[in-house]
């Protein structure tokens, strides 16, 4: 099954006696550490989950839970042949209230047996080219500025963003942000309509980007390499 929400994982932990969560990262929404109603398990000596670790989970659910309590192993993959073991034991007799979720990159590195017992969810990785472009709305305004603007009207847009207050704080990094911004606006632009005006632009913000990367002269690169 798959999901989008990271944020519906402790929903869908909670209504599945056993699951796993099939993600790239943990999500930092997530406990990090065990706490009244986390036991949270994470790879320790030599990058492995280790039996020991197992017993902890196996000693803290022989206590009786009256709500939800939740077992998160972290990066399971890293479970060795007796942790695996031992935790699939533990799931032959699950205790109320309790609901084990795994979380791994690769879950064709766990046990058969173990996946067979759990429900399967896998997050539903999104092209970064359908995401909307996360910026200061300012610096947004003046990439599409800079993509639209006639050669004639170019030194006025660049004064215009090189003494705005925003700028001042960090010029370069402010320029090399617009730059980037335009960047993504004409890709993702090209990936939507197909239009291969998009893409005439960008060998020039690229060189752009490249030259005040190097400590370029700020203003020069701006006008200069975009005209």
């Amino acid at each position: 099954m798959f999901f989008d929400d990271l944020n519906t994982i402790e929903n869908l932990a909670t209504k599945s006696g056993f699951s796993i969560f099939v993600i790239p990262k943990i999500p930092s929404n997530l406990p990090q550490e065990s706490n009244e109603n986390h036991l949270v398990i994470t790879p320790g000596e030599n990058n492995q989950i280790n039996i020991e670790q197992i017993r902890k989970i196996i000693e803290k659910c022989r206590s009786k839970q009256t709500k939800p309590y939740y077992i998160y192993v972290y990066n399971a993959e890293m479970m060795n042949e007796k942790a695996e073991n031992a935790f699939l034991k533990l799931l032959e007799e699950p205790s109320e209230n309790y609901h084990f979720a795994l979380f791994t990159n690769a879950p064709s590195s766990l046990l058969p047996t173990i996946l067979s017992r759990g429900n399967l969810f896998i997050q539903r990785i999104k092209s970064p080219l359908d995401q909307p472009i996360e910026v200061d709305e300012n610096i947004k305004n003046y990439a599409k500025q800079i993509i639209s603007a006639r050669d004639t009207d170019l030194v006025q847009v660049v004064n215009g963003m090189l003494n705005d207050k925003l700028f001042k704080k960090d010029t370069r990094g402010y320029a090399l942000k617009t730059c980037e911004t335009a960047i993504e606006i004409l890709y993702k632009s090209y990936f939507a309509t197909s239009n291969k005006a998009f893409l005439r632009k960008l060998p020039k913000l690229i060189t752009t980007y490249n030259n005040l990367k190097q400590n370029g002269h700020i203003k020069l690169h701006l006008i200069a390499d975009l005209c």
